[in-house]
C-alpha cells in the first residue's frame, strides 16, 4: 500500500493526523516533505541554492568547465566561446 498522510512532528515523534489502515506493529518507509512555506526574497534564493548544492554530488562540481559563467551561451546554445583575459 502507498499512502500520503499528513503528520505532525513533536518531541521526536511523528503522529499521523488521520487514521492509517495498518496493523499494529507494521513497519513502514517514511518520506519527509517539509510542508513549511518557502521563504521569500533573498533568503528564499539562498535556501534554494543551498538545497541544490547539498543535493548535487560533490564530484559533479569538478566536471564543470572553468569558464562556465563567461561562456554560458556557448554551453547552453552553442554560441562561439568568448575569449577570456
Amino acid at each position: 500500500m502507498i499512502a500520503t498522510v499528513k503528520a505532525r512532528y513533536s518531541d521526536g515523534v511523528l503522529t499521523p493526523l488521520e487514521p492509517l489502515d495498518l496493523e499494529d506493529g507494521s513497519e513502514v518507509t517514511v518520506s519527509i516533505d517539509d510542508a513549511s512555506p518557502p521563504r521569500r526574497g533573498l533568503a528564499g534564493i539562498v535556501d534554494s541554492v543551498r538545497r541544490f548544492h547539498e543535493a548535487t554530488p560533490s564530484d559533479t562540481w569538478d566536471d564543470l568547465p572553468a569558464d562556465l559563467a563567461m561562456n554560458k551561451k556557448h554551453y547552453l546554445y552553442g554560441h562561439p566561446k568568448e575569449k577570456g583575459e
